[in-house]
């Protein structure tokens, strides 16, 4: 997965030369320019491994398995979609079939009748011809009669063995997906199963961690550890994407200040030690929640990290970053676009968290600002 932040921010960089701040004017600077960042990029995909191989067997187990719920998350939603649709297709085929089953049926009624009304008028046309004057022409013009409504007949029999057959392809649609539907229905009990016990393996996971760091002066550390490595993370991503802007906007993220959109839906904040430096807060928040990004930009970050859990960090241009961390999972890879207020995660307590929460900041050329002055209280 780490490898998706270098090859991605190496596409974001091919597709943003047009407007970088210092515009190639030939091929060969074009050359050095992607050249130069694909040298940052890979200093800072070695510096991202090296961080991940100092951590302790637990903290690799724990995101591991973070990873695999974050999977199942996934294939849950991708289930919920697919039922969802198939719910949607069988009342469209229902009501398909209902309309059919009240057309043959009037047409039922209306063949029922004519059988009836030619059964009538071929009595009484016989009864005509023998006191008919001129039976010859009476008779001609009978049969030209009888052929007409004899076609008009076989046209409404037609029509009814059409939708009789029509009838049949939904009856037989309706039972294929009611079957699909019984399989989708045991797949997600299925993947809710395996999501409980990988929940189950991370609580005790997580206990043994918190044991680990049992001091406090051992927590103290470990937090500030955390916050040192994500400051060093985020110059670097400001280094590399120094000569990347976003194409022009209408509104600038400054201009917004006090009218972003929210992250989620209510801006309750709880306690947080160790977030504190980086101008960060912890909202409260429903595992599950959606997390919107609270302006146009690109994903210039989206992996997990320690003490963060699943981190996503968009970059808003002008050396403005946002930053949303504790994901359940995230919804948006790499070298992305994203408008504001669009789905970008869901509320979770990756990272080593006991309760769901969103961690979100906003910084501005490496300075932390403090996000809730930033965003709508609306």
């Amino acid at each position: 997965m780490l490898f998706r932040v270098f090859f991605g921010l190496c596409l974001l960089c091919l597709s943003s030369l047009g407007v970088a701040a210092a515009q190639p004017q030939t091929p060969e600077e074009a050359r050095q320019q992607i050249e130069t960042l694909q040298k940052d990029l890979k200093k800072l995909n070695g510096w991202l491994k090296e961080i991940k191989s100092e951590r302790s067997d637990v903290e690799k187990q724990l995101e591991s398995k973070e990873q695999s719920i974050q999977l199942l998350h996934k294939k849950i939603q991708e289930l919920q979609l697919s039922l969802k649709k198939g719910e949607q297709q069988l009342s469209e085929l229902s009501k398909q079939q209902r309309n059919l089953q009240l057309s043959i049926q009037q047409q039922n009624d209306q063949i029922a009748a004519q059988l009836r009304a030619v059964y009538r008028s071929g009595e009484q046309d016989g009864l005509k011809l023998l006191l008919s004057d001129n039976q010859s022409a009476d008779a001609m013009r009978l049969v030209h009669y009888n052929r007409y409504f004899s076609q008009a007949r076989q046209s409404v029999i037609n029509g009814y063995v059409n939708e009789v057959r029509e009838l049949s392809l939904v009856e037989k649609s309706i039972r294929s997906h009611r079957a699909q539907q019984i399989q989708e229905q045991t797949n997600l009990q299925k993947q809710r199963t395996a999501l409980k016990a990988e929940r189950l393996q991370r609580k005790t996971l997580l206990a043994k961690l918190n044991q680990d760091l049992k001091t406090g002066n051992q927590k103290q550390a470990q937090l500030s550890k955390n916050q040192k490595q994500l400051s060093a993370l985020l110059e670097r991503l400001e280094e590399a994407l120094v000569d990347i802007q976003i194409p022009d906007q209408d509104v600038s993220f400054a201009s917004q200040k006090g009218k972003l959109v929210k992250p989620i839906a209510r801006l309750t904040k709880v306690p947080d030690n160790g977030q504190i430096n980086l101008g960060g807060i912890t909202l409260k928040a429903k595992e599950g929640d959606n997390v919107r990004a609270i302006f146009h930009g690109r994903v210039v970050f989206a992996d997990w990290m320690r003490g963060f859990g699943f981190l996503i960090i968009l970059d808003h241009g002008d050396g403005y970053m946002s930053l949303y961390g504790y994901n359940q999972s995230i919804l948006k890879d790499v070298g992305e676009w994203v408008a504001a207020n669009e789905v970008i995660a869901t509320v979770g307590s990756s990272g080593g968290r006991l309760d769901p929460g969103l961690f979100f900041a906003i910084r501005h050329n490496s300075v932390p600002l403090s996000p809730l002055k930033w965003v709508g209280r609306g």
